[in-house]
């Protein structure tokens, strides 16, 4: 059991898939009441989605890998515990939880997010939380809801849904920041580079990530070293190199660039205007079993190339 510490917390709970704009604001009541209270913040949080164990059919890709989340997780000011959901935690009732996060972390108070429920025997009445939160000495009080200016609610659902429709644009504005993607850079059939148009073929770096649907993008790509460069990507089939659409591909054209990519890695994240309609590429491997994180975290960096999307693109074929 891990150690508790003299200082209490105040907790909050979630998948927080994505650290979208609706999170944040959450996050930031949660610094408020820390404050007040004299508590530290603490996020608890999992590195795979709940369905995955009780409905893998059903279980959505994912915005953030756990590496990602932690890092988004980290500029909140926040200390974060990543779990594994696993049959224990599956199992386990929400007294059972409750006590748990007294019993490990000090938790005194917690926030209970917009539309969350926990434990295998979830309450669907918020003061029976409340109730069974007093049981455990840890106070319970309700996080308020996050509606954009145009009156829209945010979540990761719906986020998902923006980025398998093309909106990228729309999904940027609910998480508050542009969708991105990290990736290795792995070798091709190098024809590009023969007629002038060299690309980078990426390969997710995790395996769950959300692949926007099959276009043409502009995008910002962030290469390892921090260099920053307009590119564009062909996600789906090589429509000038395979016609027939066999081998669905992530590739991306950095503007200006004149070195060596292979073995690197690169972020993207997308904005779309108009798309192609390409075979979506199919899904990675499952995420290997994750670990839990201290709640302490370090400035963490992630050492791969980022693309970030910023709008899909008008062009009929490259």
């Amino acid at each position: 059991m891990a150690t508790v510490s003299d200082t209490g917390s105040i907790a909050v709970v979630g998948m927080f898939d994505g650290v979208h704009a609706g999170h944040r604001h959450l996050l930031a009541h949660l610094r408020r009441e820390a404050a007040d209270y004299g508590l530290r913040p603490l996020v608890v949080t999992f590195a795979n989605h709940p369905l995955e164990l009780i409905a893998p059919a059903k279980a959505p890709a994912l915005l953030s890998s756990p590496d990602e989340k932690l890092l988004l997780l980290a500029r909140e000011g926040v200390e974060v515990e990543m779990l594994t959901f696993d049959e224990a935690l599956r199992n386990t009732s929400t007294e059972g939880f409750l006590r748990m996060l007294r019993d490990r972390w000090n938790v005194r108070r917690m926030l209970l997010g917009f539309n969350n429920r926990f434990g295998h025997d979830a309450p669907s009445d918020f003061a029976e939380y409340q109730q069974i939160g007093r049981k455990c000495d840890i106070e319970i009080e309700r996080g308020t809801e996050f509606s954009t200016a145009a009156s829209q609610t945010v979540s990761s659902s719906e986020i998902r849904r923006l980025i398998l429709n093309h909106d990228i644009q729309g999904a940027n504005v609910l998480l508050g920041r542009r969708y991105s993607l990290v990736g290795d850079v792995a070798h091709g059939q190098a024809i590009g580079r023969t007629i002038g148009f060299p690309t980078a073929n990426v390969v997710p770096a995790f395996g769950r990530k959300l692949i926007p649907p099959g276009g043409v993008y502009a995008v910002e790509a962030m290469t390892t070293d921090g260099s920053r460069y307009a590119a564009m990507v062909n996600i789906g089939a090589r429509p000038t190199i395979c016609p027939d659409g066999a081998t669905p591909t992530i590739e991306a054209n950095l503007i200006g660039f004149d070195g060596d990519l292979y073995g690197t890695e690169l972020h993207r994240l997308p904005a779309p205007r108009a798309q192609i309609p390409f075979p979506r590429c199919p899904a990675g491997p499952a995420h290997p079993r994750p670990h839990r994180r201290p709640p302490a975290l370090p400035k963490l960096k992630i050492p791969r190339h980022l693309l970030t999307f910023k709008k899909a693109l008008p062009i009929f074929g490259i």
